[in-house]
């Protein structure tokens, strides 16, 4: 199995505040981006023991390991004594576990580690669930000084694939779960019912039905202001109503179904003529470069680091078809795909646990008419924006832990 190292960064700007837990007197500071204890009144920060804040928790599917654990933060001295620390707790979202000097434990209120203790043992905490989460403990024993967390960095081992990543492990389940448009079937009710078996009812469209959204005595109430629907079961596929619709009536029955979603990077898909259906086609990388910084963790524990060489950065550009039957469900294909990324504009790489903005670059150009198959269908671009592909190998290499001048100096000021 092909490894690589990688780099997930828990910050703390304003931007994630939402996805911080804040316990009682730690803020975020909103203008310098970073942990710190709060103020009172008279410009003081408590000295309690038990004050905390908990990053979110990182999920990335792909992990194999964890592998190192480096935190930003500042500390103060004061009359030559360090007055502020900070200690810290790993989680998997349920158990909060600690270092207790041979194995991961769960761990008490008063059970703390080092940043060297987490960065020496990270390496065996376990990955099962492949979450993590960091609980971090700000303490100062002077009441004039607050310690700042501006950052933890977290290595990983992984064996992710970034194109299949970003395509059929997250995008493609991504569409097929949240675009669920309309469809409809209407049929003349041949004896008074209060309930119908959608499997009876012989719909020529191959729909992948989830839910019912409404039912209607279309023949009573043309406008559809009355709903019927009671409950639909989808292991039975029977639809229960509120009151039965009459023997002559026409029954209208109004559904969400889930699209068949497809990528044709190759020519082994065989499947392009199933309808309703979204094609994702002509997938490229466009407007690519290597932007940034290279990323670099430190292990404090030993001295050692890792430098993660600057990403491949581009957008991933495709077309997006829809292929349908019917075109009233092309129609309703088209505007729901609009309105899950008007709604969701954020498409998160299950693989890296990375988020990245989806554009719709088009509307859909839609084709009213049917061709000579019968198929209606729809065109438009998509991109998903700023890509990060981590093609370069890490490099293990040192931290500095000492810059010793000797000598003399000469500086020259100008101004």
């Amino acid at each position: 199995m092909r490894l690589q190292k990688l780099i997930k960064e828990f910050q703390f700007s304003e931007d994630e505040r939402l996805k911080i837990t804040l316990g009682i007197d730690v803020r975020l500071n909103p203008e310098r981006h970073y942990l710190q204890l709060a103020e009172d009144s008279s410009n003081q920060y408590p000295t309690t023991d038990d004050l905390q804040a908990e990053t979110w928790i990182t999920n990335p599917l792909s992990v194999k390991q964890w592998l190192g654990f480096d935190v930003e933060a500042l500390h103060t001295k004061i009359d030559g004594v360090q007055v502020t620390s900070l200690g810290y707790k790993l989680t998997d979202g349920t158990t909060e576990q600690y270092w207790d000097g041979g194995a991961w434990s769960t761990a008490g209120a008063s059970d703390w580690n080092t940043e060297e203790e987490i960065a020496g043992n990270i390496d065996s905490f376990p990955v099962d669930e492949r979450k993590l989460g960091v609980i971090i403990n700000l303490k100062t024993t002077d009441g004039r000084a607050t310690p700042k967390v501006k950052g933890i960095k977290i290595l990983f081992s992984s064996d992710v694939n970034f194109q299949d990543d970003i395509l059929y492990r997250s995008l493609v389940p991504t569409i097929r779960s949240g675009v669920l448009p309309r469809g409809r079937v209407a049929f003349e009710v041949s004896a008074s019912a209060s309930s119908f078996d959608l499997d009876d009812l012989r719909i020529d469209t191959p729909y992948n039905i989830v839910d019912v959204d409404s039912v209607f005595n279309h023949t009573d109430d043309p406008n559809h202001q009355a709903d019927l629907l009671d409950s639909y079961n989808s292991s039975t596929k029977v639809v229960t109503l509120t009151s039965p619709i009459s023997s002559g009536k026409v029954a209208w029955i109004v559904f969400l179904y889930e699209p068949e979603v497809a990528v044709t990077t190759s020519q082994d898909y065989t499947e392009v003529e199933k309808v309703p259906s979204v094609i994702l086609d002509d997938v490229n990388l466009v407007e690519a470069s290597y932007r940034g910084q290279d990323e670099v963790i430190v292990n404090r524990a030993d001295g050692t680091a890792v430098k993660l060489p600057a990403p491949l950065v581009g957008d991933l550009e495709m077309m997006v078809r829809l292929v349908t039957d019917k075109g009233y469900d092309l129609q309703q294909l088209a505007a729901d795909f609009k309105r899950y990324f008007e709604n969701n504009p954020f498409l998160r790489a299950v693989g890296t646990d990375e988020e990245y903005r989806v554009w719709i670059m088009d509307e859909f150009d839609m084709t009213t008419a049917a061709n000579r198959g019968d198929i209606h269908s729809a065109r438009a671009r998509m991109r998903v924006v700023d890509v990060r592909y981590y093609l370069r190998d890490a490099i293990d290499t040192y931290a500095i832990k000492k810059f010793h001048l000797t000598g003399d100096m000469n500086v020259t000021v100008q101004t």
